[in-house]
């Protein structure tokens, strides 16, 4: 499912747009569909367009608040699957740091609900762990233009895995 893009666009394009856009028409389209489907279509990606949706899933729904990034950790990490993709996709890029932020979140998070659950819009009841939570998801915000750029570098270097390029 390789994108098809001019050459010009290609170049033109900074690494955030790039990495979004060589994996926007998958996206776009299993937000339509039905989960099997989605199972499907996923196994027909690149395996760097599989690392670049992982991480954009993450990141958009992770990207926003305090109380995103709690719920969406808290969220996949239950689930083995989700949360080895994430790190696999950040692996596959060589984003070690991101990978150990989001090693950090993950632990943090794991703590918290073994001492109490709580539900990302109670989160500001407990000061302390909100103010740790705000500063991990600062920090995420920090990485991710990084990350990005990593993203948009590899890309650049192996565009034949991510689009089809027109003149």
């Amino acid at each position: 499912m390789l994108v098809t893009m001019k050459r010009q666009t290609f170049d033109s394009l900074d690494d955030a747009a790039l990495a979004n856009a060589c994996i926007e028409p998958t996206v776009e389209y299993l937000h339509a569909d039905i989960s099997r489907v989605k199972s499907h279509v996923l196994t027909q990606l690149t395996p760097g367009q599989q690392a670049l949706f992982l991480f954009r899933a993450f990141h958009d729904h992770a990207g926003k608040t305090a109380s995103d990034l709690y719920f969406w950790v808290s969220s996949i990490f239950p689930s083995d699957k989700m949360w080895r993709g994430t790190q696999g996709a950040l692996r596959y890029f060589g984003d070690e740091a991101m990978l150990q932020l989001l090693q950090e979140i993950t632990g943090v998070v794991e703590a918290r609900q073994q001492q109490s659950d709580i539900q990302p819009w109670e989160l500001e009841a407990d000061p302390a762990f909100f103010a740790l939570m705000s500063r991990l998801n600062e920090q995420f915000h920090e990485l991710v233009p990084a990350t990005f750029e990593r993203m948009g570098k590899y890309i650049r270097s192996q565009p034949d895995e991510f689009v089809v390029l027109e003149d």
